[in-house]
């Protein structure tokens, strides 16, 4: 099919997909393995039954790690969107790409994974988020369908869908009075939506995914990077979701009992809309938030379970790579806590698993259900794919290892340490976190330093700081961040692969803070 009939036919809208339905069978892709990359925003490590939660079952998840490798230890870099993104991408740390926050572009060109997969013959898409600036460039992606005003605009985007198929929708198809809290800057997220499911912006993506999966260069292997917004606020759904969990049957985490105060001060102090919004002291709020967020995920996983149906039909289950994360965690509560920013597990830690082509010599290892234990990062993930895909990477500057040997039982010499940094910056290993706070956590009533000892409180609420006990192991963690922060390798070079554009400053732009605003 040519360019040309191709973008006529996704303009048409549906293409032919069926919500929850399955495509009949295409010629699989050539010998090289394909890569099915399914990132969610947002969700918390252990927001799914293999990962013992007891209130959300998810069955095609549970499938992915049964089939898979599960990393239950796995983190994030950066807890926050953009940088996480950047990093998953270029298997390099925050501060030395350059984002490290929401609001900041790459210090310099970098060699972005769909990049470096187009140069190795790889046909790209993407089908939800990326959230990479600028947001209109193409970033090397063929097909490139946005859930929101990202890419370079040649396919229909969800608010376009949306708009010319409920020309009348009013209010964001928010249904009038199911906002409970609409004062609240938290709790008013929470509502329900009045159009189906089918029409919503998760089972879009898939639904675009797999127009793709139909649409794609059947003579080329293909990276599709199918990237949900969900489980990531506001906390908008439709029915069945929206009343699959109830609020009253909700568990509500110990708070703090400084948060009230923090919130209330955070709230007088920033006379802007967003203020106090990553603090909960509400038991109620907290309770309704969960029953949404699970609701998400059980969306989630009923989509992941649409994708994986689609490759087996296509014939394309056994010569495909399939990896499933977030870009980082949410607190749900923990600590007086929701969101995501902090160095505390429920925001830095994320699900990972990684299933191997079952024609793949890596399917011996990867695919027995294994749980690894190890500590691991998300900059990890590129150079495992590279190397599952036989693409060899440059010495210097990747700064992820590959997880291939460590699921094979060969890694002798793990690292078994992450770090990440959003401003406060922190180190993980096996048994102890120290954390370093920035000017944020400081106004908010926090030392400079924090340390916790995780195998006796993984909950995070014992700060052993001041406890000349571990003085010792305070001075090593240390200074093992501070030389982590001054390792900034250059930039791989690798001969013909195409760097990533750039914003015309160049620079870090600050934050904007949106006036307080009325809501419906």
């Amino acid at each position: 099919m040519k360019r040309r009939e191709f973008v006529t036919l996704a303009a048409a809208g549906a293409a032919g997909v069926c919500a929850g339905g399955i495509r009949a069978a295409t010629p699989a892709s050539p010998s090289r393995p394909n890569i099915l990359f399914i990132m969610v925003d947002e969700m918390k490590w252990n927001a799914m039954s293999c990962a013992g939660n007891t209130i959300v079952h998810t069955p095609n998840l549970d499938r992915l790690a049964k089939e898979g490798t599960y990393f239950p230890a796995a983190y994030t870099v950066a807890p926050i969107c953009t940088p996480s993104r950047y990093s998953f991408f270029t298997s390099r740390y925050a501060h030395v790409h350059g984002s490290t926050d929401n609001q900041t572009p790459l210090r310099e060109p970098q060699v972005l994974l769909p990049s470096l997969l187009k140069h190795a013959g790889y046909e790209t898409a993407i089908s939800g988020k990326l959230h990479f600036i600028p947001p209109h460039l193409d970033y090397d992606f063929d097909y490139f369908w946005s859930f929101a005003n990202e890419g370079p605009g040649k396919l229909p985007r969800w608010p376009e869908y949306l708009a010319q198929k409920y020309p009348n929708l009013k209010g964001r198809g928010i249904v009038p009075g199911s906002q409970l809290f609409p004062d609240d800057p938290l709790g008013g997220d929470l509502a329900k939506l009045s159009y189906p499911a089918q029409d919503y912006q998760t089972p879009w993506i898939t639904d675009r995914a797999l127009d793709y999966l139909t649409l794609r260069n059947k003579e080329k292997p293909f990276f599709l990077f199918v990237s949900y917004l969900d489980p990531h606020s506001p906390s908008h759904l439709p029915e069945p979701y929206y009343s699959m969990f109830d609020p009253a049957k909700m568990p509500v985490p110990e708070i703090p009992p400084n948060i009230k105060k923090l919130r209330e001060e955070e709230i007088a102090a920033r006379n802007v809309e967003r203020a106090g919004r990553h603090l909960i002291d509400n038991p109620e709020i907290i309770r309704h938030l969960t029953a949404n967020y699970y609701g998400t995920i059980k969306m989630i996983d009923d989509e992941v379970g649409r994708l994986l149906r689609q490759l087996e039909a296509d014939g394309l289950a056994d010569n495909t790579i399939v990896v499933f994360t977030a870009d980082h965690g949410n607190m749900l509560g923990d600590l007086g806590r929701w969101f995501k920013g902090v160095m505390y597990e429920g925001s830095s830690r994320i699900p990972l698993m990684i299933k191997a082509p079952a024609k793949s010599p890596f399917a011996e290892h990867f695919n027995r259900g294994k749980a690894v234990a190890e500590l691991v990062e998300n900059i990890d993930v590129m150079p495992t794919l590279c190397e599952m895909i036989g693409l060899a990477l440059p010495a210097q500057g990747i700064q992820g290892q590959s997880l291939a040997p460590l699921v094979a039982g060969k890694a002798a010499a793990w690292k078994n340490r992450v770090f990440a940094e959003r401003g406060s910056m922190m180190i993980r290993t096996p048994q102890y976190k120290l954390i370093k706070n920035d000017d944020r956590e400081l106004r908010r009533g926090a030392g400079e330093f924090e340390l916790y000892d995780l195998t006796r409180d993984p909950g995070e609420t014992h700060n052993l700081i001041a406890d000349s006990a571990h003085a010792k192991i305070v001075a090593e963690l240390k200074a093992q961040l501070d030389t982590w922060q001054k390792d900034v390798p250059p930039v791989p070079a690798i001969q013909g692969v195409k760097l990533s554009q750039q914003p015309d400053s160049g620079v870090e732009r600050p934050r904007k803070e949106r006036p307080k605003k009325k809501r419906p």
